[in-house]
Formats: structure tokens, sequence, C-alpha cells
């Protein structure tokens, strides 16, 4: 099923893993205009060279004030695919902040 994303603006998180990436690859293939944001400057690099056209961004999801500032140098965004995490082995209500700020 073909989609269009001519003319919007979307960014991942998580841009150079192997979901990340091809996502990357899926979103610029349908025409839009892709921020990859990740942590790894060198995998960042990579992604470009292989999409070109693919704007990449390094910042660290867990720095929310270094996100925030990255983010609203981009202006307005259309799509955001929230593709970074960790999985903690603690029950639900047993988490603490700090592990759900991770």
């Amino acid at each position: 099923m073909p989609f269009s994303f001519q003319g919007k603006k979307v960014l991942i998180t998580g841009g150079c893993g192997g979901l990340g990436s091809t996502l990357v690859r899926a979103f610029h293939e349908n025409g839009a205009t892709v921020y990859a944001l990740d942590v790894d400057e060198k995998g960042l690099k990579d992604l470009a060279a292989n999409i070109p056209g693919v704007k990449t961004l390094v910042a660290d999801v867990t720095n929310w004030d270094e996100v925030k500032k990255t983010v609203e140098q981009l202006g307005p965004l259309d799509h955001l695919v929230n593709n970074v995490g960790i999985y903690i082995i603690t029950p639900n209500l047993g988490v603490t902040e700090a592990e759900y700020d991770k």
C-alpha cells in the first residue's frame, strides 16, 4: 500500500539502529524530510552516507534540555516516531522516577 509523506517533516529518535534506520529509509523513500536523532554520531554519519538527504541530529534523549534545544531548531514537525528506549525488569508500580527518566 503506497503512502506519501511528500512535504512532511518527520523526526525519528534512535535513527541509527536496525529498526530506526529502516524507518528513516521508509519515510525518506516516501517523500518526507527526515530528521534522524541519535546519540551515536558515527552511526548518524554512516546513515547520512547511505541515505543521502537525511538530516542527522546528535542528542541524548535522556537529557531533556539537550533534546528540547535540538528539536526547537527544526520548527514545526508533522510526525514523530519515538523509536528509542530501554527495558527495565521491574514491576510497573515499582519503577522509580530515575528509571522512568532513562
